[in-house]
């Protein structure tokens, strides 16, 4: 006796969209003659207006993934330097405002207040 076929239905949303889009394809070709007719309640027909919609958001949700990965290839290269050079000017702004490290708030840093050992750290008030 053959053994029954495995079919996988994807959990991954992209993957399972598409495969949806192909089946209300196939389906929609088919007209009177598909074999899908027979499902009951939710059927292709009453669900075939939505699946159109989101095969085509599910095609702007790629094309913005790869646009949003091309952005960050533009931005991460720049951190490294970025982190450092912020270090450093917190480093020279703390050895300049040595009696009031609070002053360098002004330049965007937040400043935590040192509290005696054991005791919780809090932001001072902003001036």
């Amino acid at each position: 006796m053959a053994r029954k076929p495995r079919v996988v239905i994807p959990t991954n949303p992209g993957e399972l969209i598409k495969l949806t889009g192909a089946i209300y394809t196939k389906h929609v070709a088919d007209g009177t003659k598909s074999p899908l007719l027979i499902l009951e309640s939710p059927t292709w027909e009453e669900v075939g207006p939505d699946v159109q919609k989101v095969v085509q958001t599910q095609t702007r949700i790629e094309a913005l993934e790869k646009e949003l990965k091309a952005l960050y290839g533009e931005r991460d290269p720049h951190l490294a330097s970025f982190a450092d050079l912020d270090r450093r000017s917190r480093d020279t702004l703390l050895a300049k405002y040595a009696a009031n490290p609070a002053k360098i708030g002004e330049h965007g840093f937040d400043v935590i207040a040192a509290t005696a050992p054991g005791g919780n750290d809090t932001k001072p008030p902003k001036p």
